[in-house]
């Protein structure tokens, strides 16, 4: 074999992979997004499995006025009702301060999400006697979606009365 052949064939090896760089790194970039969508999946899917096997009966009750401090900002952690269930949502930028739903840290969202409303004044309504039973069903998909996401970590006493009280859930 010619020597220069020898010489060559690593410039050509290099050359051939520079010039499709473009189709390899979208190949690779398009693995990633694959492995990280799947990985965000398994997890959606073992967070629900953990909130679904959780015995409501063991969770600690908080009341209103206890759940506002877990804003974020009177305490690290930020917490979301909804339908009496109290969700660790710190981990979402989405819920920090000066963040979209910052309104809802520390707070009762269940009678402005039945709504979909971004009513504030319906933020810590205790008034779930005035939702519609189709607003009950609205709250069932939002509760699919934070079970999915966080952790239920405690129930919301006022809700919880409502509930013994004998009236619709």
């Amino acid at each position: 074999m010619d020597p220069t052949a020898l010489l060559a064939l690593p410039y050509d090896l290099v050359a051939s992979v520079w010039a499709n760089l473009d189709v390899i790194g979208f190949f690779v970039v398009l693995t990633i997004l694959l492995v990280v969508g799947l990985l965000e999946c398994f997890q959606h899917r073992a967070q629900s499995k953990r909130n679904g096997d959780l015995d409501a009966s063991t969770l600690p009750e908080i009341s209103l006025h206890a759940l506002k401090a877990f804003d974020g900002v009177q305490l690290p952690m930020t917490y979301c009702c909804i339908k009496g269930r109290i969700y660790d949502v710190s981990s979402s930028a989405n819920f920090q301060p000066g963040a979209a739903y910052h309104f809802l840290a520390g707070a009762d969202a269940t009678v402005g999400l039945a709504k979909m409303s971004y009513d504030r004044s319906l933020v810590n309504s205790l008034k779930y006697d005035m939702l519609k039973p189709r607003e009950f069903e609205a709250l069932e998909h939002w509760i699919s979606h934070m079970d999915s996401k966080y952790a239920c970590v405690a129930l919301l006493k006022e809700y919880k009365d409502f509930v013994e009280k004998g009236c619709k859930n």
